[in-house]
């Protein structure tokens, strides 16, 4: 099975250091990117199974960093993972399809790990095989 290419987007430089080291011991193929319109240049560069969020950023806040994505770019699923977010706000992105889910940080790295790879449900990424 291919690893699962993740695209993480957070402005906090902390955060992204702490999700890499995390998500390359689980093999996990990793990018990161520090603010929406870095991320959009990647996904333009490259191919991606998930695409990682945080909300709260300068000049683009994550919901609309993600639909962009959305539009631009339909088959990353696309995740959630803030501390600071209007959960209104959350819960209609969920309901629309903008994210398959939101995860709140500070986050417990299993539950995280799980929730990348369950986002997939009966998708596995681009070239693996399917159980």
């Amino acid at each position: 099975m291919s690893a699962i290419r993740i695209l993480i987007v957070d402005d906090e430089p902390l955060v992204l250091s702490s999700l890499r080291r995390l998500l390359a011991r689980e093999d996990f193929e990793v990018a990161l990117a520090a603010s929406g319109p870095e991320g959009l240049g990647l996904l333009e560069k490259g191919e991606f199974d998930l695409v990682l969020s945080d909300y709260k950023m300068p000049g683009m806040n994550g919901l609309e960093f993600l639909d962009q994505v959305r539009r631009r770019w339909p088959g990353p699923r696309r995740l959630m993972l803030t501390a600071q977010a209007d959960p209104a706000q959350i819960a209609e992105a969920l309901a629309s399809g903008l994210l398959v889910r939101s995860m709140a940080k500070p986050w417990d790295n299993r539950a995280l790990v799980e929730a990348l790879r369950d986002a997939f449900g009966s998708r596995a990424p681009a070239g693996a095989p399917v159980a």
